[in-house]
């Protein structure tokens, strides 16, 4: 290729990545609708990859040659689609890979993460056989005084806290084992307990100052928090947990018969614990 055609296939390249950047105003669709289709683009291609900052509404507003109500409407339309999120104080970014699971089946957190495809990684925060005693989050009525803690990070980020409370028996594993073993193989292969079903409560708080701490949010952002008991045969509560878990990261599908009637599931309570779902049968960890 000589210089004079090498030059013009620059020039080219130039046009055409201009032509990206542009947006047309003699079309039907509205600038709005085209910026975010671009921005769109520029994720599906890797270009603007998972946990990116997206550029400022400034520099939005200097590339495409729009207006400040045209690029917020743009990025409305992603936060509403869930390819953009925003973080008080810090700005826009593109979200993470959001993690699902059902409700209507009795799965393990672990387990439906690695049923997506997906290879968590986990830290053994806490492994003691008599911490439950003086925690006010177990359940009173349950004789569960070992607690266990364990941080799932996916792609090097945070996103779930697990409090587990389990049987005076479970204290006499290894951390070891305790960190590689779900709460459930816990349950069934050292303590030969078969769970019959669970209750899973969730809702949506503030966390508290030690575990905002660890997510790095502040103390007025709020998490996802999931309370579960599992319940043995003979109806004895054999495991209680708490899950905090990065609300932008998960969410829940649930399949029912026929209606769902929303309003008789609503239960009034106080302060922050806004339950969302109450579901028997279902999952954690």
């Amino acid at each position: 290729m000589n210089r004079k055609s090498g030059g013009l296939m620059q020039e080219l390249d130039k046009q055409e990545v201009g032509s990206l950047r542009t947006l047309s105003r003699q079309s039907l669709e509205p600038l709005y609708e085209q910026l975010a289709a671009r921005i769109g683009a520029q994720i599906d291609s890797g270009e603007l990859s998972a946990g990116t900052k997206l550029e400022s509404e400034a520099e939005l507003i200097a590339r495409y040659g729009v207006s400040r109500i045209t690029v917020r409407q743009a990025i409305a339309v992603l936060r509403k689609q869930g390819r953009l999120m925003a973080r008080r104080g810090k700005g826009t970014f593109v979200a993470e890979r959001v993690v699902s699971q059902r409700l209507d089946t009795l799965q393990g957190f672990y387990d439906a993460l690695r049923s997506q495809g997906l290879e968590p990684q986990l830290q053994l925060l806490e492994f003691s056989p008599d911490a439950g005693l003086q925690d006010l989050a177990r359940p009173s009525e349950a004789d569960l005084p070992v607690r266990l803690k364990r941080l799932y990070s996916l792609d090097g980020q945070p996103f779930a806290l697990v409090v587990g409370y389990l049987p005076i028996r479970a204290g006499e594993m290894s951390a070891e084992h305790a960190r590689q073993m779900t709460v459930y193989q816990i349950l069934s292969e050292h303590l030969g307990i078969r769970v019959a079903h669970a209750d899973v409560t969730i809702r949506c708080q503030r966390p508290p100052a030690d575990v905002a701490k660890l997510f790095g949010l502040k103390r007025s952002e709020s998490m996802l928090v999931m309370d579960r008991q599992s319940f043995a045969h003979d109806r004895s509560v054999c495991e209680a947990m708490r899950i905090y878990i990065v609300a932008e990261r998960y969410q829940f599908s649930l399949h029912v018969a026929g209606a769902l009637d929303i309003a008789r599931s609503v239960k009034p309570v106080a302060s922050d614990d806004r339950p969302l779902l109450r579901r028997a049968a279902s999952s954690v960890e």
